[in-house]
């Protein structure tokens, strides 16, 4: 947890200078990750970042091997601080739906990425699901309006959904039916059913594919988003069995390890284990692994998945809700009228700025400025941080 202590230190008496030869704040920067699924508009009309002309899916601001944050001097953060930082800070934006996913537990991601290595599969290989030994929980804090299907619903509701689709079914009927009773006896291994089940579940899909051309229902409209960008893929039964949430900018939405998500659409902020390890099930061209999807899912965890709003500690200063022992994210609005001054921050931290203008300034006598998109890697080496200007950003940081 953020502290303060009260006293705040002018910003026209901060200059720039170094604890020896290292810095304690120093800007960062990364080139955005131009996955299929990323948005050609939104890190550019919401942050600022130039347009690359294509998709922008995801900006890493960390030390993971996969896309490690440099100074923009060009001094890779993985030099900067070469033990691995606790966390993983991104932009991430959505222009179609993400794959159906789980992460794994510490205890899974050893053993998973233990496996792979006998297995002799090389880190880069597609057919690998496991990257690192570490853990992954992540929460996702929308910047902009965000879609997403996460956790499990109910089986009433399942049911209740699965029925409303018998219209568009005729040759499978048996196979929704059995989804049908499943839902009403055993809600808890609907996901079984569909990956390793024994109904014939592709040519089910491939019926309402064809068939559901005009719906009644919200779940049904979803049902075409998804066979409009991915065709008669069979995660487009497994969203049925997830929550589906709309997150208002500054919203979060926590996922534990081993809870189901898929991120439809929309710019956010995550903050996550230092990891890349992820278990698909579906809507997706890359790696499936039903099987592993299976031994990572945690059905009970994922029943409570739901969304959540910080806790405000001071005017302008607020926490969100923690899921890892290794970091923690805070929000910060600051203005004329408003400036945190001597925070104590908990362990070495990224702060990126999503409005306005941030000052960002420590007891060393170190100070940046952050505009909308940009970010600062700030050691835990000077006592006190400040925070001035008028603008948001958020706070990842290292327990």
């Amino acid at each position: 947890m953020l502290l303060t202590r009260g006293k705040f230190i002018a910003a026209s008496k901060l200059v720039f200078t170094t604890l020896g030869a290292k810095k304690v704040i120093v800007k960062i920067e990364n080139q955005a990750r131009d996955y299929a699924w990323g948005s050609t508009t939104l890190m550019h009309e919401a942050l600022g970042l130039p347009a690359s002309g294509g998709p922008m899916a995801e900006v890493w601001f960390g030390n993971h091997p996969g896309s490690p944050a440099h100074s923009v001097d060009g001094v890779s953060l993985a030099e900067l601080r070469s033990k691995p930082l606790g966390f993983l800070l991104k932009f991430l934006a959505a222009a179609i739906p993400l794959s159906i996913q789980v992460h794994p537990s510490r205890e899974k991601a050893i053993e998973g990425f233990a496996r792979e290595n006998s297995a002799g599969l090389a880190i880069a290989d597609p057919n690998r699901s496991y990257k690192d030994e570490n853990p992954k929980s992540e929460s996702l804090v929308a910047i902009t309006e965000f879609e997403v299907l996460a956790g499990i619903r109910s089986g009433f509701d399942v049911k209740a959904t699965l029925e409303s689709l018998e219209p568009f079914v005729q040759l499978n009927r048996s196979a929704l039916a059995r989804l049908v009773a499943i839902a009403e006896s055993n809600p808890d291994q609907l996901f079984a059913e569909v990956l390793d089940g024994e109904g014939d579940y592709a040519a089910l899909v491939a019926e309402l594919y064809a068939n559901l051309k005009q719906p009644t229902r919200p779940e049904q409209e979803l049902l075409i988003d998804i066979f409009a960008e991915f065709g008669a893929d069979r995660g487009a039964l497994l969203a049925l069995f997830m929550r589906h949430f709309i997150l208002q900018p500054g919203e979060a939405l926590v996922v534990p390890p081993g809870t189901p998500h898929s991120y439809i659409r929309g710019l956010g902020l995550e903050i996550q284990d230092n990891s890349d390890n992820v278990l698909r099930a579906g809507l997706t061209p890359k790696h499936v692994d039903g099987a592993e999807f299976l031994n990572v899912l945690d059905v009970e965890v994922a029943k409570a998945c739901d969304t959540v709003r910080p806790k405000e500690l001071a005017r302008g200063l607020a926490v969100y809700p923690s899921i890892s022992r290794d970091y923690c994210l805070h929000k910060v609005d600051v203005s004329g009228s408003n400036l945190l001054a001597d925070i104590k921050l908990p362990g070495d931290s990224i702060v990126v700025c999503i409005a306005g203008e941030i000052a960002v300034a420590n007891s060393l006598e170190e100070r940046v400025v952050l505009r909308r998109g940009e970010a600062a890697f700030l050691t835990a080496d000077a006592n006190f941080f400040s925070f001035s200007g008028s603008g948001t950003g958020y706070i990842g940081s290292e327990l």
